[in-house]
């Protein structure tokens, strides 16, 4: 994870270092059932749902369009960069 922004009233968003094929693939606003894994060994288990974030293109940068993950369990909060986010494969339960 790069970077993280706190949206007020819908959570933590996560972007990614590098694209993920993996998000790629599952079907927008999926809950997963997550791991964070924190640079300082800290491990935390996190509700998170897939989202898309576009960037309209300025002088200096092209448009893009990228997955990301929204945490959304209730204590969500920034988490610092370089925190790895694990996915088993399951759909988190609402």
């Amino acid at each position: 994870m790069e970077k993280s922004f706190s949206l007020p009233g819908l959570g933590v968003l996560l972007l990614p270092e590098n694209p993920s094929s993996v998000l790629s693939e599952l079907a927008l606003y999926s809950a997963l059932a997550v791991q964070l894994r924190y640079p300082d060994g800290r491990a935390e288990a996190a509700t998170a749902t897939v989202e898309e974030v576009s960037r309209e293109a300025t002088a200096t940068i092209e448009s893009s369009t990228v997955r990301a993950l929204l945490l959304t369990h209730a204590e969500a909060a920034p988490v610092p960069a370089g925190t790895e986010v694990w996915w088993a494969g399951e759909e988190a339960g609402w």
